[in-house]
C-alpha cells in the first residue's frame, strides 16, 4: 500500500521555521498616508454697503451659511462701503473680475441691462414680498431676454425693491391734495406725479431732508425705512399709502470665471443657499420698513390711507406711463409691452394669493 505525501503550503512551512528559529514575524505594510485636506478656496466679496447695513447683515449670515456647509473649504472675505467695487460700476467690475463676488446695482449703470431698469416699476400695487418674487421668477423663466442681460455672472442672490409712499409736510388725503405739490421722485414716477397734477422734481436722497425742511419741495416718494435711516418724521408729518411697489432684481453675483473653476459639490452648495440668501434679505429690508413706520408713528407722523377709488385712479394714471415706458423697451428689440401685459396679468388672475 502506497503511502500518502501530505502538501503542507509553503507559507505555513515558511511560518513554522520562524517559530522554530525565534524570528518575530514580518509587520503589516505600513497603512498608506491620509490624503491631503483640499485647498481653501478664498473668494472676496464687493459690498456696497458698511458692515453695520441691514443689508450686510444678510451678507454676514449666508457667508457663515457658505463656510459652514463647506466645512471651511471656502472662505469669504468682505471689502465693505464700496472699498473694493463702485456703485456705478459694479456690474462690470465683477465681470472684470475685480472681485470674485459682489452686491451688484444694475440700475446704476450707465449701459446695458435694460429690462431689469425698464420693468422695475411694472409690479405696482403688490406689496407683498412673495408675491413680487412669484412674478419676477414667471418673467426671468418666460422672457429669456432678462436672464441672458445677465449671462456673464451667476446670480447668487436677488432682491425686492422698495415699495415707495408719499412722505409730506402737507397732509395728502385726496387725488385732488396732489395738485401743485413738489415731489422729489424717481423714474416712472416723476411722469405719475406730473399726472396727478403736482411737479415730479429729481433729487438725490440725501438732499431731502434739508429741501423739505426748507420748503423747496413738499413731498417725497421715499419707502417706509427712510423715515428712520433719514430722520424725515423731523421734517415731514405725513405719509400717504401708495404702495408704488418695485419688483425683485439681482442683487448678488459671482464673476462667472470663478465660478466655472468651483469643483461641482461647492457649486452645489452655493445654489443650495440661494433661498437662505433671499430669506435672510427680505427678513432685513422688511425690518427696515417696519422700524422706520414704527418710529413714525412714535414720533406722531399720520398714515393715511386714500380711499379705494382714488388709490384705483392712481395706478390707473400710472398704466399709461408704464405702457410708454414699456414700449421704449419695444423700441429697442425688446419684449417691453409683452412682460408688462404678463405682469399685470398675472397680478389680476393672483389677486393676490402669495
Amino acid at each position: 500500500m502506497k503511502k500518502k505525501i501530505l502538501l503542507i503550503p509553503l507559507a505555513l512551512l515558511l511560518a513554522f521555521s520562524l517559530v522554530a528559529t525565534g524570528c518575530p514575524a514580518p509587520a503589516p505594510p505600513p497603512a498608506p498616508p491620509p490624503p491631503p485636506p483640499p485647498e481653501v478656496i478664498k473668494l472676496s466679496y464687493g459690498s456696497l454697503y458698511g458692515s453695520t447695513h441691514t443689508f450686510s447683515m444678510a451678507d454676514i449670515a449666508w457667508i457663515d451659511k457658505i463656510e459652514a456647509d463647506t466645512n471651511g473649504q471656502v472662505r469669504i472675505m468682505p471689502f465693505w462701503g464700496a472699498a473694493l467695487i463702485s456703485r456705478k460700476e459694479s456690474c462690470q467690475e465683477l465681470v472684470a473680475g475685480v472681485a470674485d463676488i459682489a452686491y451688484i446695482g444694475p440700475g446704476y449703470s450707465a449701459f446695458g441691462y435694460e429690462i431689469d431698469k425698464g420693468v422695475l416699476a411694472f409690479y405696482y400695487g403688490v406689496p407683498g414680498y412673495d408675491a413680487r418674487r412669484f412674478l419676477h421668477k414667471a418673467i426671468w423663466n418666460g422672457f429669456p431676454e432678462y436672464p441672458a442681460e445677465f449671462a456673464d455672472m451667476k446670480i447668487l442672490c436677488t432682491a425686492v425693491s422698495s415699495t415707495y409712499q408719499l412722505l409730506s409736510n402737507k397732509p395728502v388725503r385726496t387725488l385732488e391734495d396732489f395738485q401743485g405739490l413738489r415731489v422729489k421722485a424717481v423714474g416712472s414716477f416723476l411722469d405719475l406725479v406730473n399726472a396727478l397734477g403736482g411737479e415730479g422734481i429729481d433729487m438725490p436722497m440725501g438732499d431731502v431732508y434739508t429741501a423739505l425742511q426748507k420748503k423747496d419741495i413738499d413731498a417725497a416718494l421715499v419707502p417706509y425705512s427712510t423715515i428712520k435711516a433719514f430722520s424725515f418724521h423731523e421734517v415731514a408729518k405725513y405719509m400717504t399709502i401708495l404702495d408704488l411697489t418695485g419688483g425683485c432684481r439681482p442683487a448678488r453675483a459671482m464673476n462667472l470665471d470663478v465660478w466655472n473653476s468651483l469643483p461641482p459639490d461647492i457649486q452645489q452648495i452655493f445654489d443650495d443657499s440661494i433661498e437662505f440668501f433671499e430669506q435672510e434679505d427680505d427678513k432685513w429690508r422688511d425690518g427696515d420698513d417696519i422700524a422706520g413706520r414704527e418710529l413714525g408713528e412714535q414720533e406722531g407722523m399720520e398714515f393715511i390711507g386714500l380711499s379705494a377709488e382714488d388709490l384705483a385712479a392712481v395706478y390707473e394714471l400710472l398704466e399709461p406711463v408704464m405702457l410708454e415706458a414699456a414700449a421704449g423697451l419695444d423700441d429697442k428689440g425688446l419684449p417691453g409691452t409683452e412682460i408688462f401685459n404678463e405682469i399685470r396679468r398675472l397680478i389680476e388672475e393672483k389677486a393676490w394669493e402669495a
